[in-house]
């Protein structure tokens, strides 16, 4: 049986591709070859979703056990093998599931401030041209629809309650089995972050991968041609990806998305709102994770 024995369940925008791509180059870690399987959110059933990219979303999801399995077939004498999820994090009952299956399991999450982590997936799926509301305020009134609809994406306020979202799996795996660590550190001290997270994950904490690189930076392509080009051809890139490789697709991404200067603002009200929406959620990850969380109160 070919299973994972630790799982990055989130949260979306936070930094989980970075970690899934440092571990990658752990030489006693093997990752997934798929990123997002999304497996354990659907126990065994095919999923349905709404929303201008959900077709998308279920055909690149794992739903069946042998396919899961398959995945981490290739591995070799690797200690830890894992796999990086975000949807886990706010899908009720995937906590459960994973602990049907792999009791074991290591669970690691990492979490940015929610209000930053809302605007920063508005601002993706305005790139990828996914998104059709001018604004995130826009988006926001329009959420409950989507969420009658089950939309796959485009569901910003609901995804950064946190602590309700991990109380779940603090109350089916004992502590130990939990690491939950902060955007701000992985900006802040990314060789500590991961120097912490090999030695949970149990190997040699002396391996340094190259983080020169930046994972996932939600851009804005300013140019109307690209941008065109970039939005207008889903199903093209849909059919190329299989024959496009990694290292080829970042580069073409990087051409396409303008840098990070380029990206949209917040505004002032709109972060004090999302503040306050969140606030009694922070305060309750605040005491589930033991971390101070008052800089995400802030208004600014």
């Amino acid at each position: 049986m070919s299973l994972p024995n630790f799982l990055i369940v989130g949260a979306s925008k936070s930094g989980t591709t970075s970690l899934y791509e440092y571990l990658g180059e752990h030489p006693d870690v093997f990752m997934s070859p798929l990123k997002e399987t999304n497996f354990f959110t659907f126990d065994g059933r095919r999923p349905r979703f709404g929303g201008p990219d959900g077709a998308v979303f279920v055909r690149d999801s794992i739903y069946q056990r042998d396919d899961y399995e398959r995945l981490f077939a290739d591995r070799k004498s690797e200690t830890a093998v894992g796999e990086a999820s975000p949807r886990y994090l706010f899908t009720p009952g995937t906590a459960e599931r994973i602990q049907r299956l792999i009791p074991r399991a290591r669970i690691v999450a990492i979490l940015r401030n929610p209000a930053e982590r809302a605007f920063s997936a508005y601002c993706m799926r305005v790139r990828d041209g996914w998104e059709s509301c001018r604004s995130l305020e826009e988006a926001m009134a329009d959420e409950p629809r989507r969420l009658r609809e089950s939309w796959a994406s485009g569901i910003y306020l609901q995804r950064g309650y946190y602590g309700a979202q991990l109380s779940e799996y603090f109350d089916r795996f004992p502590t130990e089995q939990i690491r939950v660590y902060l955007y701000d550190d992985l900006r802040a001290d990314p060789q500590g972050l991961l120097r912490d997270l090999f030695r949970f994950l149990g190997v040699d904490d002396g391996f340094s991968p190259d983080m020169s690189r930046r994972y996932n930076v939600s851009g804005v392509i300013r140019n109307p041609l690209l941008r065109f080009l970039w939005t207008r051809t889903h199903p093209l890139q849909a059919a190329l990806r299989p024959f496009v490789s990694k290292v080829l697709r970042q580069r073409i991404s990087r051409f396409f998305v303008a840098t990070e200067k380029e990206r949209f603002e917040m505004s002032a009200e709109l972060r004090r709102r999302l503040t306050e929406n969140y606030r009694a959620d922070i305060l309750q990850l605040q005491d589930l994770i033991q971390r101070d969380l008052s800089v995400w109160l802030r208004p600014g």
